[in-house]
């Protein structure tokens, strides 16, 4: 499976600029976004509510002649991301509930046929917290009882350095699975800009909580390294252009390439 840092979940920000010809601040609006891969091009586009906040992505394309439209996108109470709803051909559904402890999330709740096998979830994830960062996630499958997936997580800074997974069944100690180490730029990270919507869509990719960009991901299991995903980040002034990455397997050999051009809008 590609590690792709951008990708329908995993880019909606703005960022404040300012004019070259004065001191006058703008806000650009991410737009589009447009995926180059070795196997073809994805483009997807991003709309907000009229207060200004990420409303949904959206795409369509062609599936054995007929035409398919897909979105998915926020939903708000009291500033904050309450649920996540997927669209396709008109017909929307909720498939997360966020549930909040003060400000923190504390539980996911799946709804739905999340994975697409043809089976109601009954999955939720519980959050846990240490002075104020988070630092394990418990995955809890009701279809499948006894059956633990978790996740450590560690902290430099404002940024996640590793998260440790494990799994467990009834019965038995947890087993120790892939440990991902993280490395960072010294740039404010974009996907921070639009809150923490690119995270809930995906707990388990703990580097959208930090402060910076993602530079390097390296994969190990068994204290193997079995993957590394690099970013390579292109600027215009304040304005992330371009996403150039890397997913490189050592065994078997392989390597994939693939980009992320990035147009805005101003409001």
């Amino acid at each position: 499976m590609k590690k792709t840092l951008l990708g329908l979940t995993a880019i909606t920000f703005l960022f404040g600029a300012c004019k070259k010809d004065d001191a006058s601040p703008e806000t650009w609006y991410l737009s589009k976004m447009i995926e180059i891969g070795e196997d073809s091009n994805d483009t997807t586009l991003i709309s907000y509510n009229t207060d200004n906040t990420f409303k949904e992505l959206s795409y369509a394309y062609t599936s054995n002649g007929q035409y398919v439209s897909y979105s998915e996108g926020a939903v708000y109470e009291g500033g904050k991301i309450v649920s996540i709803y997927e669209k396709s051909n008109g017909t929307s559904k909720t498939t997360r509930t966020i549930v909040y402890t003060g400000d923190a999330v504390t539980r996911v709740v799946y709804n739905g046929d999340i994975n697409g096998d043809g089976i109601e979830d009954n999955r939720y994830d519980s959050l846990v917290y240490t002075s104020g960062k988070l630092s394990e996630i418990y995955s809890i499958d009701g279809s499948n009882p006894g059956y633990i997936y978790k996740y450590l997580l560690t902290w430099e800074g404002n940024n996640v350095k590793t998260r440790s997974t494990f799994y467990k069944f009834t019965g038995t100690d947890y087993t120790a699975d892939v440990v991902s180490k993280y490395t960072y730029d010294n740039k404010p990270g974009f996907q921070k800009l639009f809150g923490n919507y690119q995270w809930l869509n995906d707990l388990g990719s703990v580097e959208n909580l930090s402060a910076n960009n993602i530079t390097k991901e390296e994969s190990y299991r068994d204290g193997v390294l079995h993957a590394t995903y690099t970013n390579v980040y292109t600027y215009e002034g304040n304005l992330l252009k371009e996403v150039n990455s890397e997913n490189t397997y050592p065994d078997p050999a392989y390597n994939e390439t693939y980009k992320v051009k990035l147009e805005y809008t101003r409001k």
